[in-house]
């Protein structure tokens, strides 16, 4: 069976163009994967809570690596090492997954802890 037309085979990858994820959308990502992280709340106590969002994130990318630092908000009260963890592995597992960087590090620190207020009333 004879073919209508000319047949064109696919460049070679490294022939077909290039590929640049940009700092900000590495910050992005990072930022809303810290925020899946359980503790991790976008409330910020007090007067800081006018000038700065939370979680927040840098990223700083070259060669195809990243170096990531977050700054989170932590619930009260919970362990700050643990979600520290937490927020590292999924970061970087994220990062990783959605935009093809290789993540060398990721910085968190706890900028705020924030105690969430419930509707139980305290017995005392």
């Amino acid at each position: 069976m004879a073919e209508d037309g000319p047949t064109t085979a696919l460049a070679q990858p490294g022939e077909r163009g290039s590929l640049t994820i940009a700092d900000k959308v590495v910050e992005r990502v990072a930022s809303i994967a810290a925020r899946e992280v359980e503790h991790v709340t976008d409330a910020r106590a007090g007067w800081t809570e006018v000038y700065r969002s939370l979680p927040r994130a840098s990223a700083k990318i070259a060669g195809g690596r990243a170096r990531i630092g977050v700054e989170v908000a932590a619930s009260w009260p919970s362990s700050l090492p643990a979600v520290t963890a937490q927020v590292r592995d999924h970061v970087n597992d994220q990062v990783t997954q959605l935009t093809g960087v290789t993540v060398i590090a990721v910085d968190v620190t706890i900028a705020d802890v924030v105690h969430v207020e419930t509707n139980a009333r305290r017995v005392r």
